[in-house]
């Protein structure tokens, strides 16, 4: 009889529009094939049907609970009192907590899976053994993000970034075992922690192949949620720095900025900026463009988007802080840039040189072929679990 495994998670893992939703959907899916997975997960909104089949197909059952704003508005304010970090109590409800402790205690799972900072609240106190997966440095994404604000904005994430460090040490203490994304975000974390395994992202290689297509419409590309800040700072970068200085040399270069909830960046539609939104396959974009290009200046964490971006055969400029967690080699899988002068030279370099574009076209598409597939990743998670159950098992 296969072992219960029982995963709790802040969003519903589909579709596939942000980065924690994805890592989530390729773990449940393969560790589905060796585990009895059942599904909790926090919601704000009406799942469809079709959507929950999609989790069906891999799931012994999906649970969800309906978080309300009275909840975000009570445990918000909750975070303050507790000197918890935001992000913590903007997903944490007392009333959420039972009804999960009563689902685990009926249940009896051989193992409890929760996903970030946001759902470890649910599980600590739970008498079976715990895995969290950190994902990110948390700590380390508020930091950066500070760094790049001013005002009340940078007021608000130097103390998330204080706050989440220490609640980053403190979930390391609750649990038996922990995942992160990268051997970077695991050294943000703590480097001393021996329960903490780097489970990285993968790349489906084979839905994200180079197309054969003469149709580039758009010069330049980026991707991603951009509702998520550093997301969202690395686009009005391009927008507000980048495009100009490409635009004194090249006033028809056109950018394209596609992902979910783009919001306030809507305003820069333009002929020469275009702005599309969420795509049901984001394939399309990477194929009608010529270079990615992620001027990332924040977060943390492996970024998907690069991967997939390297995977389709597009070129990719990024900066040092994201190519800290990916470890492409410069120069021959990845360009680098950290400056608007830096980035410009970097894009012109493979408007103008074939071979370059040639190049990185092939050697990065090899690259995340040989370093990020999601089987070698999940079985690396896979491992994790048999071996805290076993340890469990021996303690009593």
């Amino acid at each position: 009889m296969n072992s219960k495994i029982a995963i709790m998670l802040s969003r519903f893992p589909y579709p596939l529009d942000k980065g924690d939703k994805l890592r989530a959907f390729h773990q449940i899916k393969y560790l589905s094939t060796y585990f009895d997975i059942h599904l909790f997960c926090l919601t704000d909104k009406i799942i469809p049907q079709n959507q929950l089949q999609e989790l069906e197909t891999y799931c012994q059952r999906v649970t969800l609970y309906k978080q309300t704003l009275l909840d975000k508005l009570v445990f918000s304010i909750w975070s303050i009192l507790k000197n918890y970090p935001f992000q913590v109590g903007l997903f944490y409800s007392n009333r959420i907590k039972k009804q999960f402790s009563n689902a685990i205690h009926s249940l009896c799972p051989d193992l409890i899976y929760t996903q970030l900072s946001r759902t470890i609240l649910f599980a600590k106190d739970e008498d079976y053994p715990l895995v969290v997966d950190f994902q990110d440095s948390f700590s380390t994404n508020y930091h950066r993000i500070q760094s790049q604000s001013s005002g009340i904005k940078r007021w608000f994430y130097q103390r998330e970034s204080k706050l989440m460090k220490k609640f980053e040490s403190q979930m390391l203490e609750w649990t038996d075992a922990s995942a992160v994304i990268s051997h970077f975000d695991k050294s943000e974390i703590s480097n001393s922690a021996n329960n903490l395994v780097v489970v990285s992202n993968g790349v489906d290689t084979n839905y994200f192949q180079p197309l054969k297509s003469n149709d580039k419409k758009y010069d330049i590309l980026f991707t991603g949620n951009l509702a998520y800040e550093p997301n969202k700072q690395a686009a009005l970068f391009l927008i507000q720095k980048i495009m100009p200085a490409l635009h004194n040399k090249n006033p028809m270069l056109k950018l394209y900025l596609a992902g979910a909830e783009p919001g306030t960046l809507s305003q820069y539609n333009s002929s020469q900026i275009i702005v599309s939104g969420w795509l049901p396959d984001i394939r399309e974009a990477y194929n009608e463009s010529s270079i990615f290009v992620a001027p990332l200046l924040s977060g943390a964490g492996l970024q998907n988007k690069l991967l997939e971006a390297m995977s389709m055969g597009l070129p990719c400029v990024s900066t040092q802080i994201a190519n800290a967690s990916l470890k492409a080699k410069v120069e021959e899988e990845i360009l680098i840039a950290n400056s608007i002068d830096e980035f410009v030279t970097q894009i012109e370099r493979l408007q103008e040189d074939k071979q370059l574009y040639a190049n990185l076209s092939i050697q990065g598409r090899d690259f995340v072929l040989k370093n990020y597939q999601w089987d070698a990743s999940n079985h690396t998670l896979k491992k994790l679990f048999v071996k805290t159950i076993e340890h469990y098992v021996k303690k009593i």
